[in-house]
């Protein structure tokens, strides 16, 4: 990389690290630990600067420049695109709830060992003393209104937290007394008011409904993924996607010799793990990794291990949660994948039986989140491997290999396997839907949220609550359109059925780490006639 490229990189590195330093510890930067970000408005004038030099490096490159270094400059402009988006043109200087909120959490220096127990007990007690007057300032900057889903999510996020503290340290309590006393019990007890009181302060905002119209939704497509397709393009194409898995389904479930989807559904919920879901878990992805080896269409790796275990917070969190090992760390820390062990019976039915776990498996591990953070560990620049900004490309990828193990013959004599990955496609196409239709003006909420619950069987209240978050956080949308990208730049490029030329073509996209979909299709078409050797080592 050029000295006026890396250095205009590295600043945007920086301003992440410094604005968001729970992303610098998460990528292993233990300089951060314990610090927490100012409560000021964000800058336009700073966001402006770092994009002029960036942009300015971005349009001197040659056509025939290094891949790697026009990756790092386009994902580097998008991250700034995408803050100047909502500081420009949403008017938000501050950041909402459960971006506040992020900061906030302290189970990062109890992960792993980088540094002894008494290191990072101290960086646990300084964390947690400096959080009630931290959320007191960032409970000041809410104002009268939240989008709802916001706020709805910013209240369950603070309310859950306040909980969570509380047991996080009255376990390190328990099991390690020697390096944690009554005074770090004190902290979290001040911290978990904190938390309700800010839980509070969210509460007593008006909700709003924040629809973007056709215009900034183009817009913020653009700045965030560099997605410049006409929203009207975007929504038939995503019609076209959520009826033909309708039609997939009720064909599956015919032929299963039931009558409806839910029916269908209904045979999943009786597959439950025999064991722990924790173990159940673990031998899937056992048996996921020899028959992905066998299919050959991703370059397979695990240098960095994968750890299973239960959830950190099981009284208040029921989802599996991939959690990067930090790509910076001096002592290499596992990937850890966090599976909850549910009391109530019904989740365990509904989403957590086997079929499902399948599917959970390989979006998450193989050949998913965790084959795709590996695979970026050891090529990406920083700032791909570094600032987990884009789900068009994270998620999406990860959806994708869903469809690709279907594609591949997974479950092939396994029917419930089917069902349960068509089950998954239809609810993320069914949010990314809801997302264009609400913010380009066509559908109005409730309309959108009878779609939806038709749609993807949902009770009334949770079809409500689905439009309310993937408005407000359009992350929950982002796993479609990045599929749905995926799937287009694999028929662009002509890419065969053979394993050889897929495997040329998942190699050169899940390279490029984590980066804008603009910036990964153009690093494929810029590594498409290097020597397959190269691409797929």
């Amino acid at each position: 990389m050029t000295s006026g490229a890396l250095s205009s990189v590295s600043a945007v590195v920086d301003y992440v690290f410094d604005r968001y330093p729970q992303v610098a510890r998460r990528a292993g930067r233990h300089d951060f630990d314990g610090q927490l970000p100012e409560v000021a408005p964000d800058s336009l004038s700073d966001v402006d600067g770092l994009l002029a030099a960036v942009s300015g490096q971005l349009d001197a490159l040659p056509e025939d420049a290094d891949p790697e270094v026009r990756a790092d400059l386009g994902t580097a402009m998008r991250v700034l695109t995408d803050e100047r988006f909502r500081i420009a043109e949403l008017g938000r200087s501050h950041r909402g709830p459960d971006e506040w909120l992020a900061e906030t959490g302290v189970h990062i220096y109890l992960r792993g060992e980088y540094a002894s127990l008494d290191e990072r007990v101290a960086a646990l007690s300084h964390h947690l003393a400096q959080l009630p007057d931290f959320l007191a300032a960032t409970a000041k900057t809410l104002g009268r209104t939240l989008p709802a889903g916001e706020r709805i999510s910013g209240v369950e996020n603070a309310r859950a937290r306040a909980v969570s503290v509380r047991d996080l340290v009255d376990q390190l309590v328990a099991e390690r007394p020697e390096s944690a006393d009554s005074s770090l019990m004190e902290l979290a007890g001040r911290a978990s008011a904190a938390f309700v009181g800010f839980a509070g302060a969210v509460a007593a905002t008006q909700p709003a409904r924040a629809v973007l119209g056709p215009d900034l939704l183009a817009a913020y497509l653009e700045a965030a993924e560099g997605v410049d397709t006409p929203v009207a393009e975007l929504l038939a194409e995503v019609e076209a996607e959520v009826e033909s898995l309708v039609a997939r389904l009720d064909a599956l479930s015919a032929r299963l010799g039931v009558r409806t989807r839910q029916e269908a559904y209904d045979l999943l919920s009786a597959r439950v793990p025999a064991g722990s879901v924790v173990s159940t878990l673990s031998r899937i992805i056992d048996r996921l990794q020899g028959f992905w080896v066998e299919q050959d269409v991703v370059t397979m790796t695990s240098r960095q291990g994968l750890d299973i275990r239960p959830v950190r917070d099981a009284s208040t969190s029921a989802a599996v949660v991939f959690d990067v090992g930090g790509p910076l760390e001096r002592a290499p820390q596992p990937h850890v994948l966090h599976v909850p062990e549910p009391r109530d019976p019904a989740a365990l039915r509904d989403y957590l039986n086997e079929p499902m776990l399948e599917m959970i498996a390989v979006h998450e591990v193989f050949p998913g989140h965790y084959l795709h953070h590996e695979t970026t560990s050891e090529h990406a620049g920083a700032i791909r491997r570094c600032v987990p900004w884009f789900p068009g490309v994270t998620e999406g990828w990860a959806h994708y290999t869903e469809e690709l193990a279907i594609e591949r013959g997974l479950a092939e004599g396994r029917p419930l396997v089917e069902v349960a990955a068509l089950r998954f496609a239809l609810e993320a196409a069914t949010r990314l839907l809801v997302f264009l239709s609400v913010h380009s003006g066509r559908s109005k909420f409730g309309a959108a949220a009878a779609e939806a619950a038709t749609l993807c069987a949902w009770s009334p209240e949770r079809a409500g609550r689905e439009v309310l978050a993937v408005a407000a956080q359009p992350a929950g949308a982002m796993y479609t359109l990045g599929k749905l990208r995926i799937r287009r730049w694999r028929e662009l490029a002509g890419v065969s059925d053979s394993a050889a030329d897929l495997k040329a073509f998942h190699d050169r996209v899940v390279r490029c780490g984590s980066a804008p979909l603009s910036t990964v299709w153009r690093y494929y078409l810029d590594g498409r006639y290097v020597p397959a050797a190269s691409i797929t080592k």
